[in-house]
């Protein structure tokens, strides 16, 4: 290489280096000066313009410089109109809302109300009157289709408690049996619940209260309705 041809090769070099640095120090063309409120000229800085492939590098003042939105990720898609969703799509949404919805939502059975039938008996007696046999009659059917059936025996305050508890006793059993009779349908485990001298309804003070303690109460749930 001759020394002619080294010189023209640096001459193109420096060229080349001088052009780069003046691209940088070269004055960025601007408008209007822009001030604050004070009367400061605004801060301006170096700021990427355009993006992706177009991306380049410049000076510029605030508040002309590009701001930067941070990423975010979707995170619900908003409902559509009805009247602009398509069908398709609601139906969609409606399968989705009932594969989340309970499976199997069932109304609570109505209580029914307990039923009560009071018998009365003499004193010192567990026999059952025909008054108390018609009574237990006319409720066959409804307690042979009864859920449950409680025979409560009860007396008044006279005498001491042993015997008071026999007769108590006695008395459910004598109503539990004839229920038995004349329901068959009732299960056999009809429960007694037997209390001498205990759980009055009335004062034990005149004959008339303490013939009404003097008592079985027959307890039990009504059929529901429409079972034959």
């Amino acid at each position: 290489m001759t020394r002619v041809h080294d010189i023209a090769m640096t001459s193109a070099s420096a060229a080349v280096i001088l052009f780069a640095f003046s691209s940088c120090t070269l004055p960025v063309k601007q408008g209007p000066a822009s001030t604050t409120p004070q009367g400061k000229p605004n801060a301006s800085h170096i700021a990427q313009l355009d993006r992706g492939r177009d991306a380049y590098f410049a000076q510029c003042i605030e508040p002309a410089c590009p701001t930067t939105t941070p990423k975010t990720l979707a995170v619900a898609v908003a409902v559509a109109d009805p009247q602009t969703q398509p069908q398709t799509s609601m139906q969609g949404n409606a399968r989705a809302l009932e594969s989340i919805a309970p499976a199997d939502v069932t109304k609570p059975a109505p209580l029914h109300k307990p039923q009560v039938l009071v018998l009365e008996f003499a004193t010192d007696s567990a026999v059952l009157t025909p008054a108390h046999r018609t009574l237990l009659n006319n409720a066959a059917k409804a307690l042979g289709r009864a859920e449950r059936v409680l025979v409560v025996g009860r007396t008044d305050n006279v005498g001491p408690d042993a015997p008071n508890q026999a007769i108590a006793l006695a008395r459910a059993g004598a109503v539990r049996d004839h229920i038995k009779r004349v329901s068959p349908a009732q299960p056999n485990d009809i429960r007694i619940d037997a209390r001498g001298l205990c759980c009055y309804i009335a004062s034990n003070d005149t004959p008339e209260g303490r013939a009404r303690n003097r008592r079985v109460e027959v307890v039990f749930t009504a059929p529901s309705e429409g079972v034959p």
